[in-house]
């Protein structure tokens, strides 16, 4: 009987071993189905015949996903509506290289490059350079790289890494009649006023949460000195409310050591008085860097090209094609009346004013470009250096979802919060002072999703809100190094190579991180 018993209990286990032990293809052949997706994979680079043991009932698709991810020790990724399967070990095409204007050569910044068939992609930086990283299984297939207001353009993908590629890209031609219906038979300055009518129709006025990637670098001349890194928890309360009940939470944060020439304790100190003037309220910088033009529209500040008709002049340049929309181009100018009676635009020392991209069915902002130029002038010393130090631009790039605009990317070259000019003999008097090299900042806010459903939210704590006037360049975080090696966003815009050499001139920036936190995160 004992041995009957025993039979019949190895019979029953094997029964539950059967059922729970399947192929690793078996498992993401069910998920696929279950949620109607595609199963991408190579037979020759990855093994899904092996036998595993995983239960994965009442599981949401991302956590089957990873845990399936861990069990094989294989790399799955949902793209799209595509199941991605490769091998972690599988060796990658390097491409990187610049996208640029076909005819004036300028750099395309915040463009788009993707593999449409498995979804894998990046972003060009600020100087419309890129860098991606593709299995080699891809070799032979598209890759597409796109900007707005330009016509898309494939590139085939080669066996080997493919370094210092120049893409072009070809400005979309557009039939300037069929665009250039001015509201009214208006001017220029006539469609600013119905873009800024039109704020309160076209930008979200209920709460919306926004995740960001926000990204710093200072440089010295063309060095790299300073990098700081961090993601954001954004509520925005909605365009009718007051900027002041935007909340920021800092989610994870990374700083390298700062190797800029720091101001002197005098500037710093009127500096700081400067601020609110300057950056119109807020301190904190990723208070400064998601506060925009058109969400503070209703502030009070002196620059406000959207609202301050006496203060700027206005001038349609034409009409194009932003990806699918026609936007009307007007560009602004500060315009200030002096008291000696000349206006701004006359000055012969400098120029302040951009563009503003008017869509031209719903009058909605897509995007507002920003210059400060100091003009040519002969007779000024250091005019070469000066002039390089005070051309400044910034990006404010809007996105449409559901009928609602909201912010898409903000890039601008900033403050360093360090001494602007280096000198080589810095206590000679300033005609004779010769200029060494120059410090300068780039600051990026990038949002990676926005979530509109009030279920879907996060509330954001008292005490997890970051304060407007929070020095984040002096206060130290916790550093989370799990977190920042697995994030998406770090791999599809990695640091430029030079960046690293750079920054790690005397020590590795892992420990920079470690020694610019409060202390390593434990998870």
């Amino acid at each position: 009987m004992r041995q009957f018993f025993f039979i019949i209990l190895c019979l029953f286990f094997s029964l539950i071993i059967a059922h729970a032990q399947k192929t690793t293809h078996f498992y993401l052949d069910s998920i696929a189905k279950a949620y109607e997706l595609e199963l991408c994979f190579s037979e020759d680079l990855v093994n899904l015949q092996k036998t595993i043991y995983i239960t994965l009932d009442s599981l949401a698709v991302e956590d089957c996903i990873h845990k399936l991810s861990f069990e094989s020790h294989l790399d799955i990724q949902l793209k799209g509506n595509n199941l991605i399967v490769t091998n972690p070990n599988e060796q990658t095409i390097r491409i990187s290289g610049k996208l640029i204007d076909l005819h004036s050569g300028e750099p395309l910044p915040f463009s788009h490059i993707i593999q449409r068939d498995w979804g894998i992609g990046s972003i060009t930086n600020s100087e419309g350079e890129f860098e991606v990283n593709i299995p080699s299984i891809l070799s032979g297939f598209p890759l597409n790289f796109a900007c707005m207001g330009y016509a898309d353009t494939t590139l085939t993908i080669p066996e080997k890494d493919c370094k210092s590629l120049e893409i072009t890209l070809r400005p979309k031609p557009y039939n300037l009649n069929e665009v250039l219906v001015l509201p009214n038979g208006n001017t220029a300055e006539d469609l600013v006023r119905m873009a800024t009518k039109h704020i309160k129709r076209n930008y979200h006025r209920k709460t919306a949460q926004m995740e960001a990637f926000y990204r710093r670098t200072g440089f010295r001349d063309s060095t790299f000195t300073q990098l700081i890194e961090a993601t954001l928890l954004i509520e925005d309360k909605g365009i009718d409310m007051p900027t002041t009940t935007t909340k920021i939470k800092l989610v994870e944060i990374r700083k390298s050591k700062d190797y800029l020439i720091p101001l002197s304790a005098k500037y710093k100190w009127a500096y700081k008085r400067m601020e609110k003037f300057i950056h119109g309220g807020h301190r904190n910088t990723f208070y400064r860097a998601y506060n925009n033009p058109v969400r503070a529209y209703k502030n009070e500040w002196w620059y406000k090209p959207l609202c301050d008709y006496e203060t700027f002049k206005y001038e349609l340049e034409g009409a194009m094609w932003l990806d699918s929309a026609k936007v009307y181009k007007v560009k602004f100018e500060y315009n200030q009346l002096f008291p000696d009676g000349t206006r701004a635009s006359e000055s012969k020392n400098f120029f302040s004013g951009g563009y503003i991209y008017i869509d031209a069915e719903d009058y909605g902002i897509h995007q507002l470009q920003y210059f400060d130029k100091a003009k040519e002038r002969d007779d000024i010393p250091h005019q070469k250096e000066i002039r390089k130090l005070f051309n400044r631009n910034s990006i404010i790039s809007f996105q449409k979802i559901n009928h609602k605009y909201y912010l898409k990317y903000t890039k601008a070259l900033v403050f360093p919060q360090a001494k602007m000019l280096i000198y080589e003999n810095p206590d000679a008097e300033e005609k004779d002072r010769r200029i060494k090299s120059h410090q300068w900042a780039e600051q990026l806010l990038v949002i990676t999703n926005i979530i509109t459903d009030r279920k879907q939210r996060e509330r954001i704590r008292l005490k997890e809100q970051l304060d407007k006037h929070e020095n984040s360049f002096e206060q130290n975080y916790p550093y989370n190094p799990e977190f920042w090696e697995n994030y998406s966003m770090i791999k599809q815009r990695p640091l430029p190579e030079k960046a690293i050499e750079d920054l790690q001139w005397e020590k590795s920036l892992e420990l920079q991180f470690e020694e610019n936190s409060t202390a390593n995160v434990e998870n």
